[in-house]
């Protein structure tokens, strides 16, 4: 038990410095003009209380006559106090300001620009999750919390330098009295801690019930269903889970607080007795007494401060931790050195690969071995999860072959420099993104955005997606693709088409296209895919579909079985073939139409 508690105070003792080091980093200057005056505001109180100590003193001497000097003094003392308070809750706030920006920045950077395996890793997806809801305001909350601390710890600095000398004992008494303290909210903020993780995946599921409950896609469905009140009942119950679960636990920890509290008053009583006792026996003046008095009753004020502060910092502690998980995650895809320096598409080879996901037993594929030509028009058919999309995601250098190797243009996948990779390649995902706040020109040029925009480009790449519903829009290209940013609000069909003028817009050597027309009515595709097959000259052409009429005029379709390659050839080729699995899907597809 020892060894977990040392193990947990290094740890909340790493974070801090690790947040300490990150607002140096982040901006030097406002991190010492705050050190400073810190120092300034913590010392000074007491240094007013020690001038007005002086001033009632002058007070009530025999000789009334020289208090101008102390209340002068005390006036000026209180001024340079309260302009630095004042310097000190601007430059805190400042801070506040500057650092969420920062640290949002720097978040959205670092998850961006994660591995797609990282994404869709379930446990990088819940650190991600969790850390999205809360790393901001812990962290600037933590930085507030340490700036705390050091105000304390000067301001106990100041108030062992007063008592200590003259009444050693009521600073002992005071000090040992706060220890209990510390390890009860110690106690109570672990219990609160333990009540969050271990209900984690219920807390995940109430924010995404937060998100279903305000969204309109969801709202329609569920409306219409009478199944909102059901979702709503979900939340509730979660909510109230939550609720009851942190009341329990302050309910628990009453009897300690009031435990406490009682301690305090009585270790207070005594040192004001002993003090009280000192002015009637003539040993201390009133104005003195009033400065010990005050010094003693700032000390059960700053010890309490104090332990609330390094109890925070330890709660708080606890999810810096997960956001420097995030920081310090590592990407398996290694950029690398190999350049393609390719006048027509690059012929792309699989030997011998086998893969399996990170952390899974089961194999997607076991020895495939693939030769896509140059140029060449290739489909992939094959029943749900048969391996389609995985294919498609190993040859986008999403993840590495578990063995054999991927050749592109004769060079290792592994060693590729995946810039100048994705520079030849254009891909249409099955999920295909809709960008809502973005005008329908940029949803077109987002596919190439470091190209210079030119209009005709643009609308010839809507024309070749058959997308020609934009010519309704008042604001043409420049329309919003949401209502809510005063623009318009595509069918699925439309979003569809977009994205596929994305393709045609970006115009690369080697395209790839997963379910690209699964939203589209039939008189759309047919002029989409003439279109498509008609551009596709000198380009590899990958398609991913379920739709027959989509993949029928590939050059090859490969038709993918329980992780092999089962069959492959052209339309003719395999519906020549008996009991195929190719043959019999299509006579299935072509029964339901008639």
């Amino acid at each position: 038990m020892v060894v977990n508690n040392r193990g947990k105070l290094k740890n909340i003792f790493k974070s801090s410095v690790w947040v300490i080091k990150l607002l140096f980093r982040f901006s030097p200057r406002l991190f010492v003009a705050i050190f400073i005056t810190q120092i300034v505001t913590s010392i000074a109180p007491f240094l007013r209380t020690k001038v007005f100590s002086q001033l009632i003193d002058s007070l009530t001497s025999p000789s009334k006559n020289n208090w101008v000097s102390p209340f002068v003094i005390f006036l000026l003392v209180g001024l340079v106090t309260s302009l630095f308070f004042f310097l000190q809750g601007q430059l805190n706030r400042i801070l506040d300001i500057k650092l969420q920006a920062y640290l949002r920045k720097i978040f959205i950077n670092k998850v961006a620009h994660l591995d797609y395996q990282h994404l869709e890793s379930k446990t990088t997806s819940e650190l991600i999750s969790k850390v999205d809801e809360e790393f901001g305001w812990r962290i600037r909350q933590t930085v507030g919390d340490m700036s705390n601390l050091f105000f304390n710890l000067m301001s106990l600095v100041a108030i062992t330098v007063i008592i200590l000398p003259k009444y050693p004992y009521i600073w002992l008494l005071i000090m040992v009295a706060q220890i209990p303290q510390y390890l009860v909210e110690r106690h109570w903020v672990k219990k609160d801690w333990q009540v969050h993780e271990s209900n984690s995946d219920k807390n995940k599921e109430m924010w995404d019930l937060n998100y279903e409950l305000r969204q309109k896609n969801y709202i329609a469905e569920l409306r219409i269903n009478n199944a909102v009140d059901y979702l709503v009942g979900k939340f509730n119950g979660l909510f109230d889970f939550f609720a009851n679960q942190r009341v329990s636990v302050k309910v628990a920890k009453t009897p300690s607080e009031v435990a406490l509290t009682v301690l305090s008053t009585i270790i207070g009583g005594i040192s004001l007795g002993l003090i009280i006792n000192d002015v009637v026996l003539g040993l201390m003046t009133i104005g003195a007494f009033t400065f010990y008095f005050d010094t003693i009753r700032r000390v059960g004020e700053v010890f309490a401060n104090f332990v609330y502060t390094t109890v925070s910092i330890t709660e708080n502690s606890y999810h810096i931790d997960n956001f420097k998980q995030i920081l310090d995650l590592e990407n398996v895809i290694i950029n690398g050195k190999r350049k393609l320096n390719l006048k027509t598409a690059p012929e792309i080879e699989f030997k011998d690969v086998s893969f399996k996901y990170p952390g899974a037993e089961r194999y997607v594929f076991k020895n495939i071995n693939l030769k896509i030509n140059s140029s060449e028009e290739i489909a992939l058919v094959g029943e749900n999860g048969a391996g389609k999309s995985t294919l498609i995601k190993l040859l986008c250098c999403f993840y590495y072959p578990t063995s054999g190797t991927i050749l592109i243009g004769g060079v290792d996948s592994r060693k590729l420099n995946l810039q100048n990779w994705y520079q030849h390649l254009a891909y249409l995902t099955q999920e295909f993104n809709t960008f809502s706040n973005l005008s329908l020109q940029e949803n077109v040029t987002i596919s190439n955005p470091n190209k210079a925009i030119n209009k005709e480009e643009v609308l010839l790449a809507l024309k070749n997606a058959d997308a020609k519903f934009w010519q309704k829009y008042k604001k043409g290209l420049d329309t919003p693709m949401s209502q809510r940013y005063g623009g318009e609000e595509p069918s699925w069909g439309q979003w569809q088409k977009i994205s596929i003028a994305r393709i045609f817009y970006r115009d690369s050597k080697v395209m790839i296209l997963d379910e690209p027309t699964a939203s589209i009515d039939a008189v759309s595709e047919h002029k989409i895919f003439n279109e498509l097959y008609r551009k596709v000259k000198n380009k590899t052409l990958i398609i991913v579909s379920h739709r027959f009429s989509t993949v029928r005029n590939a050059q090859r379709i490969i038709v993918l079985s329980k992780g092999q390659i089962a069959e492959q050839g052209s339309h003719e080729e395999l519906l020549a073939i008996k009991d195929g699995i190719y043959a019999k899907s299509f006579k299935l597809q072509a029964k339901g139409y008639n």
